[in-house]
């Protein structure tokens, strides 16, 4: 599969899957009648929008799910998070315009009329309305005020009450889904399997999921802002490529038993794993209330940002900030004798800031293609593309690899897209959920 297929196979399912009920529906009755005038118009495009949105919803909630085969068919889970952010604002922005356009014929009657539509009846219109109220009410909540995440992910659950009353709506109402057979299977076979994998994810995952048990096995303060956590298999070790993920649920006092991703600093070969994390937020902050002993609970590891994912024979990587933390994985599992060359870059504000620098020099002086350059912001400009070109004699055939600050990756992407690398050769872990 070539590069630019692999990498945006995601978004090329999601479309094909979209648009196969709107080029139905083109066919289930005259086209003449449906845009005869302005009332058929406003009515035929919102049954295209509504079909659209029902079908992206169901989409949103399997992409959540956490499903592995859907971490595979992607570029990673990063990406698929990142794409299901976006479908659901497109989703969310067709289930409101929906009604609007349906409301239109109603006006010819009178204003009354209309906001009557808005107010249930008792009927299939009204679990639409319901639906539609709920979301709203989410995404307030999602965008306009800031909740604790715990608080947060606790009202995500509810989206999975939004799309039971949306296929609800769906099954009762009488519409093209009611008269053709093509499009009932098709939007209740997406909605069904998407019920119940937003169902499980939602309520039930932590009951069942084939979580691997570890035990807290040390917690180091590596400087003011990171926190190294060491963990031991109780029983079953993990099997993970460098650079991946795991999802991690502490049951510890004084520390929330929420799951949250964190990457994998350590080797598979080690048999133990190691986390460095930085304190960004009133999670983080709890893990130096850890102790000894305590448990873990690891997922099984996703996301294809490593090294082995791609034979380049040259590679860069740049890490910004904590963004080291997988590149410390694949540093520690490069071969002595790699034929692969590569060149670390490591920025920060100031030599405060490295996390684990003497075992990243020695690692530089034991592989003899491995260089690491450490780039301390405070005091100069922040590093660019042209001080990599110039530092790593080129970059046009390279691998590029970027793992930071969002604003940190998106810049350096454009700066090298300029120089001329093409941007299948640029990775970068879109690590926000």
């Amino acid at each position: 599969m070539n590069i630019f297929l692999k990498r945006n196979i995601g978004w090329i399912t999601v479309a094909i899957l979209a648009v196969v009920p709107i080029l139905r529906w083109f066919f289930v009755g005259p086209l003449n009648f449906r845009f005869i005038d302005l009332n058929a118009t406003a009515t035929s495009l919102g049954q295209i929008i509504g079909l659209l949105g029902m079908i992206l919803f169901s989409i949103n909630l399997i992409l959540s799910s956490r499903l592995k085969i859907i971490d595979k068919y992607f570029d990673g889970l990063p990406d698929v998070y990142s794409i299901h952010h976006k479908i659901g604002a497109i989703s969310f922005c067709l289930l409101l315009a929906h009604p609007l356009f349906l409301v239109v014929k109603f006006f010819s009657f009178s204003i009354k009329s209309a906001v009557m539509f808005f107010v249930p009846q008792g009927d299939a219109v009204s679990f639409g309305i319901y639906a539609l109220a709920l979301m709203i009410a989410l995404m307030v909540l999602t965008f306009y005020i800031k909740l604790k995440y715990h608080i947060w992910k606790f009202s995500h659950k509810f989206m999975v009450l939004v799309f039971v009353f949306a296929i609800l709506h769906n099954l009762f109402i009488t519409s093209d889904i009611s008269r053709d057979l093509f499009l009932r299977y098709y939007i209740f076979t997406f909605a069904f399997v998407a019920l119940i994998l937003g169902f499980y994810q939602a309520f039930l995952s932590k009951i069942f999921n084939r979580h691997l048990e570890y035990n807290v096995m040390s917690v180091v303060k590596l400087n003011e802002n990171v926190l190294q956590i060491g963990l031991e298999a109780k029983d079953r070790e993990l099997k993970f490529i460098p650079g991946q993920f795991v999802f991690i649920r502490f049951l510890g006092e004084g520390v929330s038993s929420e799951s949250h991703p964190f990457t994998i600093s350590s080797i598979p070969e080690d048999g133990k794993l190691e986390f460095n994390i930085k304190f960004l937020g009133d999670f983080t902050s709890q893990l130096k209330n850890l102790k000894e002993g305590d448990r873990a609970m690891i997922s099984k590891p996703y996301g294809k940002f490593s090294y082995k994912e791609f034979k380049a024979k040259e590679q860069i990587w740049i890490a910004g900030g904590i963004g080291v933390t997988p590149f410390l994985s694949m540093a520690r599992s490069l071969p002595k004798n790699s034929s692969q060359k590569i060149d670390l870059y490591y920025c920060i504000k100031n030599e405060k800031e490295i996390i684990l620098k003497n075992e990243l020099d020695l690692l530089s002086q034991q592989k003899s293609n491995f260089n690491i350059y450490y780039w301390m912001s405070e005091g100069k400009d922040f590093i660019t593309a042209n001080n990599i070109l110039e530092l790593s004699s080129g970059v046009i055939s390279k691998e590029i690899f970027l793992c930071g600050p969002v604003s940190f990756m998106e810049s350096l992407r454009l700066q090298f897209v300029k120089l001329g690398v093409k941007n299948n050769n640029i990775h970068w872990e879109k690590f926000s959920f």
